[in-house]
């Protein structure tokens, strides 16, 4: 018997297929695993604080996945699948045509709901930020005022790992369900909406069964990739998990408050807390700028050889781009001073913004290396995360780092083991698919 877990990522997607030991001795272990970069970034020429992806591209990448695992195949005895994905999301859909009727997916990364509109809203939403799936759809039903109702198409919202749940199980859903991860994700407090729309789905529990695959296939409902790279790495009491992938995430299990009453100042947090597994929370710095940054940094370089080069085929490859510049920043034991690399601000701060400042002809030689600027990015990545987080992170007594742009990059990971005094443990294996999987075995 097997599970399988896929993970729909802001860049790619993953499938896990772990098998189910049958003895207490035998291990569970990955019989595939694969990803494939799904390209579904929709160019807003016109618009260009939106940030959407294509569904059916998404889509079309999670079916080459199941095919080339073998999953659509009758033999290969899968017992359950869960399905995790970028969270904050939001995606439209009709129950009775979802491959037809669907809206463009509006990511985590959007910037349409301004510093006004969200003011707007009220003290009950001051917690509410742009790219939150509760904020993008008061934005859009704001949008609707005047003119006629383009949502009244939809019956159905979610997240796009919701979405490819009920696409893998359209026969037998007859409910519009999202887990407590997912809602809170998008503005949810205490496991309930702040406020009253059709669209809002029940929000249920990690585990629930939401639906089937192929008539007998156990399908729960999407959980959130941060909450499933955690569990992926079974952490112990007080270990924290850092995760860089287009974003980047510190995180760390505790138990779940005892009383339910928000902090006063919980709207203007740098971290915050959010649903795990088993009565348990996550306390979170949850960063918009990891390998986002570092992608942004080398495009730009290549911008400008490009440029020099008059676009012709002596200049070098991203890949060895890349290559290069971590091989650089590895030689670089320096660092630039007064630099931020806040491009896509923050959440509790959206007027972050990336600079070095303070730059005089006596330092501008540091400069030249750009193996030193490339490092000074990465250790701001991970300064930030800490300080995002704050004292709370002193509560870690080791940590596990993974992540596709950590794992990668071995500068990130030098800074990573210089900023703590703890045991850092870098495990590849472990990530949202790994961990979704896991989850679907253990039901």
């Amino acid at each position: 018997m097997y599970s399988l877990g896929l993970d729909i990522g802001t860049t790619s997607c993953k499938i896990c297929v772990v098998s189910v030991s049958t003895t207490n001795d035998e291990k569970n272990h990955v019989v595939f695993t694969e990803q494939l970069t799904h390209n579904a970034h929709i160019v807003q020429k016109e618009f260009v604080s939106y940030d959407e992806q294509s569904p059916v591209k998404i889509l079309d990448t999670v079916i080459t996945l199941l095919e080339k695992s073998g999953s659509f195949k009758d033999d290969l005895a899968i017992k359950s699948v869960q399905i995790c994905g970028q969270m904050h999301g939001f995606i439209l859909w009709s129950s009775k045509s979802p491959r037809t009727i669907v809206s463009s997916l509006i990511t985590w990364q959007d910037q349409r709901c301004s510093t006004e509109f969200l003011s707007s809203l009220g003290s009950s939403l001051a917690h509410l930020r742009t790219g939150y799936g509760l904020a993008t759809l008061l934005w859009l039903i704001n949008q609707q005022k005047g003119k006629d109702d383009e949502l009244i198409k939809y019956d159905r919202a979610g997240t796009i790992a919701d979405y490819i749940v009920a696409i893998l199980c359209e026969d037998s859903i007859t409910k519009s369900q999202i887990s407590n991860q997912m809602a809170t994700s998008w503005g949810a407090l205490d496991n309930k909406w702040p406020i009253e729309h059709r669209l809002l789905p029940e929000i249920v529990e990690p585990g629930t069964i939401i639906g089937y695959w192929k008539k007998n296939i156990s399908v729960y409902v999407a959980l959130g990739d941060l909450q499933c790279s955690t569990f992926s790495c079974q952490p112990k009491e007080n270990e924290g998990i850092i995760n860089i992938s287009t974003s980047a995430q510190l995180a760390l299990v505790v138990d779940q408050k005892l009383s339910t009453v928000q902090d006063d100042n919980f709207s203007l947090a740098s971290s915050m807390r959010v649903p795990y597994f088993q009565s348990k929370d996550l306390l979170v710095a949850a960063s918009l700028n990891g390998g986002n940054i570092l992608s942004a940094f080398v495009h730009l370089i290549n911008s400008w050889q490009l440029s020099l080069n008059n676009n012709n085929n002596s200049s070098l490859s991203l890949d060895i781009l890349w290559s290069r510049l971590i091989e650089l920043g590895l030689k670089s034991t320096s660092t630039i001073e007064n630099l931020s690399a806040a491009l896509f601000g923050e959440r509790h701060d959206p007027s972050m913004s990336a600079s070095i400042t303070n730059i005089r002809s006596i330092n501008m030689s540091q400069l030249n290396d750009i193996g030193s600027v490339f490092r000074s990015v990465c250790q701001w990545i991970i300064k930030n995360l800490f300080e995002m987080l704050g004292e709370d992170s002193l509560k870690m007594k080791g940590i596990i780092g993974t992540g596709s742009a950590l794992m990668r990059n071995g500068v990130l990971q030098q800074e990573l083991k210089k900023r703590v005094k703890c045991q850092v443990i870098f495990n590849e294996h472990s990530d949202a698919a790994y961990g979704s999987a896991l989850f679907a075995l253990m039901q």
